[in-house]
């Protein structure tokens, strides 16, 4: 028998996960944007977006912030929208996981500018 935790997300209905998955890709997504504009304005950050690059340099700030949420609303719509397929629900999950993988680079490279600022040991 599986915890109570642990049945409640195996016998969840894929539109719950679907949910779930939406909302992870939602915190992850606005993380990296916060991420990006703190690096951006306060250590020597070099975006690897072009399009997200271009818009920084040029000082657009409000129109990056408006593209990123604007994509992800877009995303997780279509993801939502397609929901019963399984297709969807596995590319969503590699979406999430491309975010998780990056949210670990965010850490690392927080880690080091804040151990060369001298913030931590």
């Amino acid at each position: 028998m599986l915890p109570p935790l642990l049945t409640c997300w195996c016998e969840g209905t894929r539109a719950r996960r679907v949910y779930q998955g939406i909302a992870i890709l939602w915190l992850l997504s606005l993380s990296d944007l916060v991420f990006t504009l703190w690096a951006h304005t306060f250590t020597t950050f070099d975006e690897m977006n072009p399009l997200a690059a271009a818009l920084l340099d040029h000082g657009m700030l409000g129109l990056l912030v408006t593209m990123k949420v604007a994509l992800t609303f877009l995303g997780a719509t279509i993801f939502w929208r397609l929901r019963g397929h399984t297709r969807a629900e596995i590319a969503m999950w590699a979406v999430v996981l491309a975010y998780v993988l990056l949210t670990i680079r965010w850490s690392t490279y927080t880690t080091g500018v804040m151990a060369a600022a001298g913030g931590v040991a």
